[in-house]
Order: structure tokens, then sequence, then C-alpha cells
């Protein structure tokens, strides 16, 4: 049974670069786009196979929600639905929706938000127009914002399954309840990571409720994000930064140190945000409009992602192409720029 959440979404993208910068993926988004329609798959008797459980139906066919974005060989298709043939070692007699996949990438900020909880939809949706009680399989090791982010959702531990590799058969299930990823266009009408606004502004409004923004009302409302002690894309020039920054009242937020309920405060009050590119910018799916300067690793490129929230949630965007430090992964600001972007908002 296919069950349609949403219909098919048009977008079209706004971007005003005063610096004439190569806008790279964003260029995609400026033309009238149609996304496909939000919708999900209810499969009864269906088996999940293999270390990072695909789907197959009672009818042996592969279900493509299950992939998601990586197409799998034929070859490797077929012995999946071998596997889906062999005695089962485990039955759940019960509705189950399946938050990990085959590209193993839940346990980054951005992609647990915005790939996996999204799939909760379908799952509430289920139980709604069922009243059954569908369980959720979820990594094996909780990361602690994973486990808020659950919690403020409603999913109690009772109703999580730790992921782990089911038998040679697979783990049968009386209902799979399989979404399509909302990134996933099939239809090519969108670019393939295009973001649904419905499904954001959904899952945006039921963390609103479980943490109401009067909660942030001495929350600093501008904010530099910074990336102090990463891996890469580290600002080498902060100190210079925040020496502009911080005389118009922005203040230097280290986003791994809060609680999940701490962010989604932080950024549903802010008005004005300064940002290297990375996974804090997530919680722009939180913020209430205001402005953004989205700072790039000239080497990284132009990505799409937090220029379509911002867009989504009504913040005025702008980016800046930020050239590498030699031999090492970090960006320096130009303070030039920096100075013409605070001109322009304040």
């Amino acid at each position: 049974m296919w069950i349609e959440l949403r219909g098919p979404e048009t977008c079209q993208y706004r971007l005003e670069d005063p610096w004439k910068q190569p806008t790279g993926r964003l260029a995609q988004y400026l033309e009238p786009i149609t996304l496909d329609p939000q919708a999900y798959g209810v499969h009864d008797d269906a088996r999940l196979v293999g270390p990072d459980l695909v789907g197959v139906d009672r009818d042996k066919r592969i279900i493509e929600e299950t992939l998601h974005l990586k197409e799998l060989p034929v070859s490797q298709r077929r012995r999946l639905v071998l596997r889906s043939l062999l005695p089962r070692a485990e039955r759940i007699d019960a509705p189950v929706c399946s938050l990990v996949d085959i590209r193993r990438w839940s346990g980054a900020y951005f992609h647990w938000f915005l790939d996996a909880l999204p799939r909760l939809i379908a799952a509430e949706d289920h139980s709604s127009r069922s009243g059954e009680r569908t369980l959720v399989i979820v990594p094996t090791s909780l990361l602690s914002w994973q486990e808020e982010s659950l919690a403020l959702l409603g999913v109690a531990t009772d109703r999580r399954l730790p992921h782990r590799a089911p038998g040679r058969g697979g783990l049968q299930v009386r209902r799979l309840i399989a979404g399509v990823a909302h990134r996933w266009q099939r239809g090519g009408r969108a670019p393939f990571d295009a973001i649904s606004p419905w499904a954001i502004r959904r899952l945006a409004g039921r963390f609103s409720e479980a943490v109401p923004l009067q909660q942030g009302a001495s929350a600093p409302s501008r904010l530099f994000l910074s990336r102090r002690g990463a891996p890469n894309r580290n600002i080498a020039n902060e100190e210079a930064v925040m020496q502009l920054l911080e005389p118009h009242g922005f203040v230097a937020v280290r986003a791994e140190r809060l609680s999940l309920s701490e962010q989604i405060t932080l950024f549903g009050g802010a008005t004005h945000i300064v940002a290297p590119h990375g996974g804090a910018l997530t919680n722009l799916m939180h913020a209430r409009g205001g402005h953004l300067l989205e700072l790039f690793q000239a080497q990284h490129g132009v990505r799409p992602e937090y220029f379509q929230l911002a867009d989504i949630n009504g913040l005025d965007y702008r980016f800046l192409l930020c050239p590498n430090v030699p031999g090492s992964n970090d960006i320096r600001v130009d303070i030039d720029r920096l100075m013409e972007w605070l001109a322009m908002t304040l």
C-alpha cells in the first residue's frame, strides 16, 4: 500500500550575491524546481536482510526506499533477495520503521536530522491511521543528541530497536513502513538532494512544540559558529573575525558543546549568524528569519544544503568563498567582505 502525504512541491530560491562569486550547485535552485511527492509504503510481511537492513517485500522485490541514494549492482540485489528466501532467524510482530540505511551516515548530525528523522513522519502517520504502535530501528550506540532528539519527538526507549545485523534469513516484520527520503528525487525534476520544505517544517514544528521559543529569551541573537578544534575548515583568523563582530553583539558559540534543546533555542531566536559550512548549520531548520553569512572553503566548493534551509525559513542568505590556508584545510576570512556584510544587514 502506498500513501501520499504531500503532493509535488514547486520551489524557487532566491540568492543575492554582492560579490559576484561562482555559485556552484546553488545555481540549480535559482530556477523553478518541482520536488517529488512525499509518500511512504506499507509492506506487509517484509524482510530486512543484510547488515544494512535492505528491505525485500513478500513478492521478492527490493524495497527501493531502503536503499536511498546508493544503487546496488544486480548481482548484489539478487543475493539479498535469495537471503530473504532462507528460513527467518527472527520475527517482529509489529510495524517497523528503520532510521538506519545502506550509507551508514546516521551518525552525522546533518544526515540524522535531514535524512533519518523525517522517516518518523511516515511512522507517525501509519500509527495514526492504523492505531498500531510502530517500532523504530535506531543506531546501536546513540549519541547524546540522537538520544535527545528521539526523546523530544516522543520515541520512547521501549519503541526503539537497536540496529544489529540479522541472521542470514534476515528479520521479518509484520509491516515495514518505508518512506521516500525527502532528499531523494526520483523523477529528475529537481536536484537529487533538494530538501522538501514541507518535511522540514513538519519536523521542525515537532521540535518547537517540545522546546518552546520563549525559553530562549536571554540567549544571544547574533552568533558566530566557531569550528575551533574541528579537523578542517577552522577559521585561521578567528581572532580578527571576533574583534570585528563582538562590538556588534556577536557571541562565539561551539554548538557541539550545547544540548540539542539549547541549540534549538539558540537558533530559534537568532537574528544574525556567521558560520563556516558545517553540521551545526543543520539547526537552521529551527530558525525564524534573520540573516546568514555562510563561509565556504574555496577548495570544497559551494554547497546547497544550508542555502535551502535558510530560504525555507525566511533567512536572508549570503555566502563568502574563503581561500585555504596553504598546507591545510583551514580558511581565512576576508575581513573587508565581512565588514560589508555587517553594513548590509545591521
